[in-house]
């Protein structure tokens, strides 16, 4: 069970926290600001939850020591370690766990206002002590404010078992942070000038104390009779209340040599008469970074969620509810347990990954807000040039409203008939500066861009589960769609700033997949796959997915090209994770990426039913983390060609209103 602390920020001087961008012709630097007003103003000065987490844990090593008298590696000491986590310099082996606290964003309260000005700035020679030439610079700062926030202890460790914080331990980590809180002097840039002079109030309820000293005052005295009613105590943080047992199942894998072929236990290919599903809505209430391969100083974030951060969470959920269950505590390894890739959702029509077998003229018309799409399964070569589609998802059967033209124009004599809409979510980006642990300033060359996918965007899984494991009483009422979780996913999410999100169960409902006829078929990748090579190594060719078929049942054949028409459609992707028990990543992958195609014979009824089978759980590996979903003959790709809509950004997040009436309800 996890327990929450206020936090009020009270500054006293000018401050800001930048961005690190500005505006042309303007601002060098503005202020970070959270999401905008309903008329699409800039929002009111904020401090995230990664800056607070940083300033505090300066000062916890400072307060924890004082606590142990100055020893070395005192219980404090360790306390202060296992709560904030491993240290920014510490190596490996010092590494123990994740961090037990996850600062929240602190922000403006309803009903009140900073004032924000600008600041006009000069770099001054070291050599001469005068004003260097070409170096003026305007930068915002906010008004002297109070900003409120929150501060938790963690529920879960990092295997996703419950911790019980009991009231001694409640109160180490309250008198703990308080102290660390009250150690910091300054939040934002120029604190050498003066600005950011402020109070970091934790534990005491800002709200109805209009005065900021009675704040302070309160907190202090709360300080004070902790440490003495502490004095004996040896703090530490709780341990999971439950141990999750390895599961001793003799699971063979697909390569694994034996009489009879057996599914690989990882690929979710269980033999069950029946496939339950569910759809899994996923509402992001603050940015979400879904990991990808990381690039230099940057995190980047892939424009959808992997199954592979759902599929933990909805386990967790089942455990929760029935912790003693052995079918429950089996049903990752048994295959019986599935979560797709959750996609982004438009108006409530979920998107698919755009075939790469589309393409668009290069040279489009003024004013065209839609694109003429060519299928080059069923056409030949086009006239004019044109441009593959390499990205984004399809919403299909989307109504496209014409946007608004201006003043003068006339809109197009073709009447317009569209197949849906074409797009991709957009990435948030926050640039950040890591910060030395020993002098709090910050580091050389540690400036860092962080991309997430943006507050208020809609997310869709599908989870699939097997007669046996839907028919365990307790498992629907798991499921039950009248339950509102609030979930934290994705990387960065103990940070307080990433990862808040709320998800929602459909009924579960019989999976009926659309029956495959023998003859020629398309296979549309909905996901990433995960195929294998003759040598068991990463495969990425046709005859490795074929191959990946055939060794699930279904038998089929690569047709030929016989013509300038594709019959094929193949990119790769690197797949990097992180594993949170070794603290470090996981060995890179090479898939087959999602929106690949590829046109097929199924040579009899057997080998139809088995696709059939397959189209319902997915092919190749780690189809329990949503990899190797595909679509069998989707009427889309037998068109010849059809026109879609471009999306914009507010199609995908909403209006400022409607983002807010997401995180409220």
């Amino acid at each position: 069970m996890s327990h929450t602390f206020p936090l009020a920020v009270v500054f006293r001087s000018d401050w800001g926290v930048s961005t690190g961008i500005g505006i042309a012709g303007g601002v060098d630097a503005v202020v970070e600001k959270d999401k905008p007003d309903e008329k699409d103003q800039p929002g009111k000065p904020v401090v995230r939850g990664t800056v607070l987490t940083g300033v505090v844990r300066e000062q916890a090593a400072i307060a924890a020591s004082a606590l142990d008298d100055g020893k070395d590696n005192g219980p404090w000491t360790r306390f202060a370690g296992d709560l904030f986590g491993p240290g920014p310099d510490a190596d490996g082996k010092e590494r123990r766990h994740q961090r037990h606290v996850i600062f929240s964003d602190a922000t403006v309260p309803d009903g009140r206002n900073v004032p924000v000005h600008e600041v006009v700035s000069l770099s001054i020679d070291d050599e001469t002590g005068t004003a260097r030439e070409d170096f003026l610079r305007f930068f915002e700062r906010a008004g002297a404010c109070r900003l409120e926030g929150t501060v938790t202890l963690a529920g879960e460790d990092a295997d996703g078992q419950q911790l019980a914080w009991s009231d001694e331990q409640r109160d180490a980590a309250r008198l703990l942070l308080a102290l660390s809180g009250l150690l910091v002097r300054g939040i934002g840039s120029n604190r050498s000038d003066g600005d950011g002079v402020c109070d970091v109030l934790i534990g005491v309820d800002p709200t109805g104390h209009v005065d900021d000293a009675d704040l302070l005052s309160r907190v202090r005295q709360w300080c004070s009779q902790a440490m003495d009613r502490l004095s004996s105590t040896i703090p530490s943080v709780p341990r999971a209340t439950s141990i999750f047992a390895v599961p001793h199942l003799a699971a063979r894998t697909a390569s694994s040599p034996s009489a009879e072929p057996a599914p690989a236990a990882s690929s979710g290919s269980s033999q069950s008469a029946q496939w339950w599903s569910a759809t899994l809505t996923v509402k992001l209430l603050t940015p979400v970074v879904s990991y990808d391969m990381p690039m230099s100083n940057e995190v980047r974030s892939l424009d959808f969620l992997r199954g592979t951060v759902l599929l933990p969470w909805v386990h967790r959920l089942l455990r929760r509810v029935l912790p003693g269950n052995e079918e429950v505590r089996d049903a990752v390894v048994r295959g019986q347990l599935l979560v797709s890739d959750a996609l982004p959702v438009v108006r409530g029509v979920a998107g698919l990954p755009t075939p790469l077998v589309l393409s668009t003229p290069k040279v489009r018309k003024p004013n065209q807000w839609w694109r003429d799409v060519t299928n080059r399964l069923n056409a030949g070569e086009p006239q004019e040039v044109h441009s593959p589609l390499r990205s984004g998802f399809l919403f299909l059967g989307l109504d496209m409203a014409q946007p608004e033209l201006p003043d003068g124009q006339e809109p197009p004599d073709e009447k317009l008939t569209l197949s849906g809409g074409l797009g991709v979510p957009p990435l948030t980006g926050r640039q950040a500066t890591a910060h030395s642990a020993a002098t709090g300033a910050a580091k050389d060359g540690a400036l860092f861009l962080v991309r997430a996918l943006p507050s208020g965007l809609t997310l869709q899984a599908t989870v699939t589960l097997a007669e046996q494991l839907a028919s365990i009483p307790g498992v629907r009422e798991a499921l039950a769609e009248s339950v509102r979780h609030e979930a934290r996913l994705g990387s960065r999410r103990l940070s307080g700033t990433y990862g808040r999100t709320t998800c929602m169960f459909s009924p579960l409902a019989a999976t009926t997949p659309q029956p495959v006829s023998p003859g020629e078929t398309t296979l549309w990748f909905t996901s990433d796959v995960l195929a294998r090579s003759a040598a068991l190594g990463p495969g990425g060719s046709q005859q490795d997915l074929v191959d990946t078929f055939v060794r699930a049942g279904a038998r089929l054949e690569v047709c030929r090209p016989t013509d300038d028409r594709f019959t094929a459609s193949i990119r790769h992707r690197r797949v990097d994770s992180w594993s949170t028990a070794g603290s470090q990543p996981r060995p890179t992958r090479t898939a087959i990426q999602a929106g690949s195609v590829l046109r097929v014979k199924v040579p009899d009824e057997a080998a139809a039913l088995a696709l059939t089978r397959l189209s319902a759980t997915g092919a190749g590996d780690l189809t329990a983390q949503g990899y190797g979903r595909f679509v069998a003959g989707h009427p889309l790709l037998e068109e010849e060609s059809f026109s879609l809509g471009d999306l914009r950004r507010c199609d995908f997040t909403g209006s400022a209103d409607a983002a807010t009436a997401q995180e409220e309800q």
